[in-house]
């Protein structure tokens, strides 16, 4: 029987995953821990959902291969662009970062989110 995943505590579902270190833009920039509980992961790496936990971080993204929904549980994230310009995401809220993206990622504090994304 197939039943529905409580994904309620978006904090205690992630978790449940084992914490690892982040990969970097590069090596200089400081690693934190994560945990990623996925509750849809493809083999083919197309699609991902679930739960994500991680320590802050400031890193650089370039040319982001997912579409990717995030509902922030948790922390707050500033996505600054390459025009300078920025927005911020807290709990309650919602966004999509768009495959493509490039500009930084800054999350002063531990976030936790549930995320969607489509390669």
């Amino acid at each position: 029987m197939i039943r529905a995943i409580n994904l309620t505590d978006a904090g205690a579902h992630a978790l449940m995953a084992d914490p690892r270190q982040m990969v970097m833009s590069s090596p200089e920039v400081a690693a934190p821990l994560e945990w990623e509980n996925l509750v849809i992961d493809r083999a083919s790496d197309e699609v991902r959902v679930g739960t994500w936990k991680c320590e802050p971080y400031t890193d650089e993204i370039v040319d982001y291969a997912y579409d990717e929904f995030m509902y922030m549980i948790a922390g707050t994230v500033e996505l600054i662009y390459l025009d300078g310009s920025s927005d911020r995401f807290g709990p309650g809220q919602a966004f999509l970062l768009p495959k493509g993206f490039t500009g930084t990622w800054n999350q002063p504090d531990t976030v936790v989110k549930f995320m969607a994304m489509i390669r």
